[in-house]
C-alpha cells in the first residue's frame, strides 16, 4: 500500500523544521547557488557612472516680442510651462546630441560601436540612438530647473558629455532666439535719415519760396487786420448813414429859408465865418487822425484836404466882404445851411472814398488769406511728411540701438538659462547595485529553496514521521528507528 499524504500532515512546526532538516543539503544547496550567482553578477557587471547638471530657465529677452514695425509696446510672447518644454525639446534634438558626439568623437564615447561597426548604418548614426537611450532630461516639479543626466561607463566621458550638452544647449537657445536684424535695421535707418533731410529741404524751400517764415503767426496776423479793417468798414458805413440823413434833413431845411434877406448887422456875418471856422477845426482834427493810420497819399487824406480848401475858401471869401456894413442881400442863414450842407457833402464823399478804400483792402485781406489758407494746406502735408519721417527715424534709431544690445549679449552668450550646477566627477557608479543585488539573490535563493524542498517533499513516496505511518494503518507505534542506524 502507497502512503498518502494529506493536507493536515504539515501544520506543526516540527513538521516543517522536520521537512527542513530532512532536505538541508538541498536547501543550503539552491541558496547558496543563488546567492552566490548573485554576488558574482554583482561583482562582474560593468559599472555605470551617471553625471548630472541641473540648469534654470528665466523669464529674458528672449521671451519678450519685440515688433519690427511701429511704436508697439514690447509683449511677453510665451508662458513659464511653454518655456521650459521648448529648452527641453532643444536638449533632446538630434543636432544637438550629434554635436556632442562630433566634438567628442564616436570612438572615444562608444568604442565598440567603432570596433564592431553595424550595418546598414553609419557609426555617428549609431552612437546618437546608444547616447540618447543613456541620456534623460526632466524637468523638476512646480519649478523652472530642468535636470540632464547621462550614463556611462566612464566617469570622465559622462562628466564631459553632460556639461558639453550644456554648453551647445546655451549656444542651440542663442542660435534660434537671436535674430540678427542689425543690419537690416541700420540701412532702414540710413533710407530714413536720407527721406528725413529730404523732406526738411523741401518744406525749407517752400517756405522761401513763399517768404513764409511763421505760418500761424502770419495767419493771426492777417485775421486780426481783417477784423479791425471789418470794424472801420462798418462803422464808416453807419456814420456814411448818419451824414445821409443829416444831408437830407439840411436839404429840408434850406427849402423853408429865403436866400436874400437884408443884413443891418455885421454880427450875423461873424456868426457864420465863426461856424466855418469851427468847421474847420474839426476837419483839421479828423486830418491829424487819419494821417495817424494812413499815408498822406491815401484816398482819405486826399478827401479831407480837398475838404478843408473847400472850407479855408468860404471862409476867405465871407472875411473879404466883413467890412461891408450892406451885403448883397444873402440870408446868413441861408448861407450857413448852403454851407453846412456843402460840409456834410463832402463828408459823405470822404466816407464813400474812406469805404471804397477799406473795401479794397479787405479784398486784399481775403485774397491773402485765400492764398495763406491754400499754402497752409501744402504746407501741413510737407510739415506731416517731415514729422512722420522724424517718427520713423527715432523709432528705428532706437531698434538699431536694441538691436546692438541684443547682438553683443548674443556674443557674450548671455541668455535666460543659468547653470545651477554643472555636472562633476562621478565617485561612485549607479549600477550596478551591489547591495540591492545581493539583497535580492538572497530573497529569491531562499523562495526559490523552500520551494524546491516542498516540491521534493510532496513528489516522495514514505513517511517523515512515524505518526504519519500509524495514522494510515490504525496501529500502535511500539518502536522507532532512526533511517541512519538502518
Amino acid at each position: 500500500m502507497t502512503p498518502q499524504k494529506t493536507a493536515t500532515q504539515f501544520i506543526s512546526i516540527r513538521d516543517i523544521l522536520t521537512l527542513f532538516f530532512k532536505h538541508k543539503n538541498k536547501f543550503l544547496a539552491i541558496f547558496g547557488g543563488t546567492v552566490a550567482i548573485a554576488i558574482g553578477t554583482a561583482f562582474l557587471m560593468t559599472p555605470i557612472y551617471q553625471a548630472q547638471s541641473s540648469v534654470m530657465v528665466k523669464m529674458g529677452r528672449e521671451n519678450v516680442y519685440h515688433p519690427e514695425i511701429g511704436a508697439m509696446s514690447p509683449e511677453i510672447s510665451m508662458d513659464q510651462k511653454s518655456m521650459i518644454e521648448s529648452e527641453v525639446q532643444i536638449l533632446l534634438t538630434r543636432d544637438l546630441t550629434k554635436r556632442v558626439l562630433e566634438a567628442l568623437k564616436v570612438g572615444v564615447v562608444y568604442p565598440n560601436i567603432t570596433e564592431n561597426a553595424p550595418e546598414n548604418i553609419s557609426s555617428i548614426d549609431a552612437g546618437i540612438s546608444e547616447m540618447r537611450k543613456n541620456l534623460s532630461v526632466s524637468k523638476v516639479s512646480e519649478s523652472n530647473i530642468i535636470e540632464i543626466s547621462f550614463l556611462h561607463q566612464q566617469p570622465e566621458i559622462a562628466e564631459k558629455v553632460v556639461n558639453l550638452l550644456v554648453d551647445l544647449l546655451l549656444e542651440k537657445h542663442l542660435e534660434i532666439f537671436s535674430n540678427p536684424k542689425g543690419l537690416f535695421l541700420s540701412n532702414q535707418l540710413h533710407d530714413y535719415e536720407q527721406k528725413l533731410h529730404k523732406s526738411k529741404s523741401q518744406l525749407q524751400a517752400f517756405k522761401q519760396q513763399n517768404k513764409l517764415t511763421h505760418l500761424d503767426e502770419e495767419k493771426a496776423l492777417l485775421l486780426g487786420q481783417r477784423n479791425e479793417l471789418n470794424t472801420i468798414h462798418k462803422n464808416l458805413q453807419n456814420e456814411e448813414k448818419g451824414l445821409k440823413s443829416k444831408y437830407e434833413s439840411l436839404k429840408g431845411q434850406i427849402k423853408n429859408v429865403p436866400k436874400h434877406v437884408a443884413l443891418t448887422s455885421v454880427s450875423e456875418q461873424q456868426k457864420v465865418i465863426d461856424g466855418a471856422q469851427a468847421n474847420l477845426l474839426q476837419l483839421g482834427l479828423e486830418e491829424q487822425r487819419l494821417l495817424a493810420k494812413y499815408h498822406e497819399t491815401s484816398r482819405f487824406v486826399v478827401n479831407i484836404r480837398n475838404e478843408i480848401r473847400l472850407v479855408e475858401q468860404f471862409i476867405k471869401n465871407q472875411e473879404g466882404s466883413l467890412n461891408d456894413k450892406v451885403t448883397k442881400g444873402i440870408n446868413p442863414v441861408y448861407q450857413g445851411l448852403e454851407v453846412e450842407i456843402l460840409t456834410v457833402e463832402s463828408e459823405i464823399n470822404a466816407h464813400a472814398s474812406q469805404i471804397n478804400e477799406v473795401t479794397f483792402q479787405l479784398k486784399k485781406l481775403y485774397e491773402q488769406l485765400a492764398k495763406l489758407d491754400f499754402l497752409e494746406k501744402e504746407f501741413e502735408t510737407l510739415q506731416m511728411k517731415v514729422d512722420s519721417d522724424k517718427n520713423n527715424y527715432k523709432m528705428y534709431l532706437t531698434k538699431v540701438e536694441e538691436a546692438k544690445v541684443s547682438e553683443a549679449m548674443d556674443q557674450l552668450k548671455m541668455a535666460n538659462i543659468s547653470v545651477i550646477q554643472p555636472a562633476t566627477l562621478p565617485l561612485r557608479p549607479v549600477k550596478p547595485q551591489k547591495g540591492l543585488i545581493l539583497f535580492l539573490g538572497i530573497i529569491i535563493g531562499g523562495i526559490s529553496a523552500i520551494l524546491w524542498v516542498i516540491a521534493t517533499e510532496y513528489l516522495e513516496s514514505g513517511y517523515s514521521r512515524p505518526e504519519y505511518a500509524s495514522q494510515d494503518l490504525g496501529l500502535p507505534i511500539l518502536t522507532s528507528i532512526p533511517y541512519k542506524n538502518l
